[in-house]
């Protein structure tokens, strides 16, 4: 069969939408599947995605990727001790697999996938890669097996949420709302998803979502600040720089104090909280509250982004066209992700009020209210 040249080992390839010289750990994962599994990036990024919401962890941390892996089909091997370089597992695994199985290897905190290219007579892996990486030593095998099957003598368990839940005991104040959006409860640095959540009243996973498409999943790491604006702007927030008063910066606390009348009832805010916090800044009871998991309402507001409420368009009443939403009636029980039970008082118009159990009165778009609220 003879030597296999340095070409039959290597090939610069890349996956990413804007062919960056180099991908992070994130990047590398994306391209990683996308090449050996022949699908879009994007589709990739939605294995990624659903992993996040399945463990309420963020995109980029190892456990969330190694179970976007589990998702798309691929299982792990005990590695070789000592360990073998790129190269060396290219040499093995084609002669070892001739059925088309799919290879994903890690090596150090990076992903390369092995694809299997014929040659005239000859059919063997290569790297494919932005960058050669065939010297350097694999950590980890994964392998999409062609009857889709674990090959392991101890399958693995279902995926289970590794992290601590832990005890949240932050007592709430006037200016701060305790809520934690993350769907397993988890305590991290997830901010900028439960931020968005929360000013968009969407789950946390559909939050992962947004940000990930925020341009056109391009952004590998979801909650940087330009990925974070880019998906306020495209949403219809308006940016607005910190509010100062003899020369300070608010905090928290005095933002939400002196906002109750700068804005119009049902204003939703997105907070920058000094260098590296969001927060999402909304009524309560008639006041502005920040709502997190910790008490941040001693922190500046360094910039903020906010959306007005939509205004109901007026139509010429019709005695013989009923209401658009006829599923909706007065009296009608419903339970709100963020605020709770609460009871339709009136239907107006497409808008429907909604009475909740602490006394607050709410409008939502009573359309909105079929498709999010359990009823």
């Amino acid at each position: 069969m003879g030597t296999p040249t340095e070409k039959q080992y290597f090939r610069k390839e890349n996956f990413h939408p804007l062919k960056p010289p180099a991908l992070d750990s994130v990047g590398s994962l994306l391209h990683s599947v996308s090449a050996a599994k022949g699908i879009l990036w994007a589709d990739a990024y939605g294995y990624l995605i659903e992993a996040a919401g399945a463990l309420g962890l963020m995109p980029q941390t190892m456990q969330t990727m190694r179970e976007a892996l589990h998702l798309c089909g691929f299982f792990p091997v005990s590695g070789a001790r000592p360990r073998k370089t790129v190269r060396e597992t290219i040499d093995l695994y084609s002669e070892q697999f001739t059925d088309g199985e799919a290879v994903i290897l890690k090596t150090g905190s990076m992903f390369v996938p092995l694809v299997r290219v014929t040659s005239g007579r000859t059919s063997r892996y290569v790297l494919m890669y932005p960058s050669d990486k065939t010297e350097h030593l694999v950590s980890e095998v994964w392998i999409a097996w062609r009857d889709g099957q674990d090959h392991r003598k101890k399958p693995r368990k279902s995926a289970e949420n590794a992290v601590a839940v832990r005890e949240n005991r932050t007592q709430e104040n006037e200016s701060l709302v305790v809520y934690n959006e993350n769907p397993n409860g988890n305590l991290i640095g997830d901010c900028a998803v439960r931020a968005v959540a929360g000013v968009l009243e969407i789950p946390w996973g559909e939050a992962v979502r947004r940000l990930a498409a925020a341009q056109d999943y391009t952004e590998t790491i979801i909650n940087t600040t330009d990925n974070i604006d880019a998906l306020l702007k495209k949403e219809g927030f308006e940016p607005f720089d910190a509010i100062r008063r003899n020369g300070r910066i608010l905090t928290g606390r005095q933002f939400c104090d002196l906002i109750h009348d700068m804005f119009q009832a049902g204003t939703r805010i997105f907070g920058y909280v000094g260098n590296s916090h969001v927060v999402a800044i909304l009524v309560f009871d008639g006041d502005y509250k920040i709502v997190d998991t910790w008490d941040s309402t001693d922190r500046l507001i360094t910039r903020y982004w906010a959306k007005y409420p939509e205004r109901p368009r007026r139509r010429e009443k019709l005695p013989q066209k009923p209401e658009p939403c006829t599923a909706l009636s007065v009296g009608m029980q419903l339970r709100h992700s963020m605020f709770g039970c609460g009871t339709v008082t009136e239907i107006r118009d497409g808008t429907a009020t909604v009475r909740f159990a602490n006394g607050a009165e709410k409008q939502f778009a009573a359309d909105w209210i079929l498709a999010n609220c359990k009823l």
